[in-house]
């Protein structure tokens, strides 16, 4: 058995995994975000705009920050609670 780093099928998986992970967490979030809209349409209540975005900052950019922090904690770079709040940062911009 091999000790040490994974190799580079073991960091292209685990990255595929990371990734895919995002792309789910973000498309429930958005049709979480959704449904309370419709929600509050179907009650009358009129729905709140939509927040800007920030320029220089898109989707995809901030589908890689979410990946590399990921990437940090798997490693055993963050702890827990240091992933949520820089995760929280990420997705309040």
């Amino acid at each position: 058995m091999r000790g040490g780093r994974p190799g580079l099928i073991g960091t292209v998986a685990r990255t595929a995994v990371v990734a895919g992970t995002a792309t789910v967490t973000t498309r429930a979030v958005d049709k979480k975000m959704q449904e309370r809209e419709m929600k509050k349409v179907a009650q009358g209540q009129q729905a709140a705009p939509p927040a800007p975005a920030l320029p220089g900052i898109t989707r995809e950019e901030k589908m890689a920050q979410l990946r590399e922090l990921a990437e940090l904690k798997q490693m055993g770079g963050l702890t827990e609670e240091e992933f949520q709040q820089e995760k929280q940062k990420i997705l309040a911009r």
